[in-house]
């Protein structure tokens, strides 16, 4: 640390206050300091800094891998949040604890392993919240509960989402639509973004005066086949699909292509709550409805840096408003319908 602080032209203890967030330091100096310790190939023994200063500069981003693993989008989320940790002097620890698992989170925080956690995958009642609030450390969230008040959060803007989704079908004059989400488990147990986007769906599609039908599935390419199956089953006249759901989404395109349906000739798609990465990955690629996540996981990040500076939650708290991008995925209704 000695030679770090001749090289950058500064004293120990600012090199300290750098690696430990302690106090603020300029945007200058710090970058001075970084680039010293890059010359040296100096790497701080975080775990000795936490011990000596009740701080690891870790943060944890909690994650429960669940029924889907994790899509493009939801890696984007995760990506953007590790660039704002990192410019603001902290490493991000991704760590897939389940939902259930309450005790796991007590035992991380416990044991003083991070400085603050970043929760993912947030239901509309949510057991970790109230876990998080009692033990103290900073915490902010990338969706939200229903009762979020008091509570810092980033979320999509799901209610916009979905009126976006269904408003473009409806202006290309589509009128039997179905709504594909992850399984009904997932929305039973109240996950966030499936909640919203149902409740967000059918609200629109009542204000359009079209019809709607709800198609859960598995997060995979067998849940999306099998959803095209009940689609040709119960409901063939269907001739839009607004999609929250990003592997079954690629499983329903090539259930279709094997049937003779071509998208958007037979089937229109909107994605929702569905990156531009992900949606240019398929064939075609698809017309979106959503916020941008690499942005919202650096504005979660950043929100909590300032809980960690002691800034009140309450007042950490915004709704990330969606796009419509219209892709190759959509366009006016077949005339030939069943």
């Amino acid at each position: 640390m000695a030679d770090v602080a001749r090289i950058a032209g500064v004293s120990r203890s600012t090199v300290s206050y750098v690696l430990s967030g302690a106090r603020p330091i300029s945007p200058e100096t710090r970058e001075r300091i970084l680039h010293a310790m890059a010359d040296l190939g100096y790497t701080p023994n975080l775990l000795a800094q936490g011990l000596a200063g009740k701080r690891t500069g870790i943060v944890s981003l909690i994650f429960p891998v669940g029924e889907h693993g994790m899509n493009t989008t939801e890696f984007e989320y995760v990506q953007g949040a590790a660039e704002q940790a990192r410019a603001d002097g902290y490493h991000l620890l991704l760590w897939p604890i389940n939902a259930e698992d309450v005790g796991e989170i007590q035992r991380v925080v416990a044991q003083g392993l991070v400085d603050g956690i970043v929760l993912m995958e947030v239901r509309s009642v949510d057991k970790r919240i109230p876990i998080l609030a009692e033990t103290g450390v900073p915490f902010t969230m990338i969706g939200r509960p229903t009762a979020a008040e008091g509570l810092a959060f980033v979320d999509a803007d799901f209610e916009a989402m979905g009126e976006l989704a269904v408003a473009h079908l409806a202006a290309l004059g589509h009128t039997k639509i179905g709504l594909v989400t992850h399984s009904q488990e997932s929305l039973d147990a109240g996950y966030g973004p499936m909640v919203r986007s149902r409740d967000a769906v059918a609200a629109s599609a009542a204000r359009h005066g079209i019809g709607v039908r709800l198609f859960p599935a598995l997060s995979t390419l067998a849940g999306g086949r099998e959803v095209f199956d009940q689609i040709l089953a119960t409901a063939p006249t269907t001739t839009g699909i607004v999609a929250v759901n990003e592997a079954a989404t690629v499983g329903l395109l090539g259930a279709a292509d094997n049937h003779g349906w071509k998208v958007p000739r037979d089937l229109s798609i909107v994605a929702i709550n569905t990156s531009a990465g992900a949606a240019e990955r398929t064939m075609p690629a698809l017309t979106t409805a959503t916020a941008d996540p690499r942005a919202m996981g650096r504005q979660a990040a950043q929100f909590l840096s300032r809980r960690l500076k002691g800034e009140d939650a309450a007042g950490l708290q915004a709704l990330a408003a969606p796009v419509l991008t219209v892709r190759n995925s959509t366009a006016a209704p077949r005339t030939n319908l069943p």
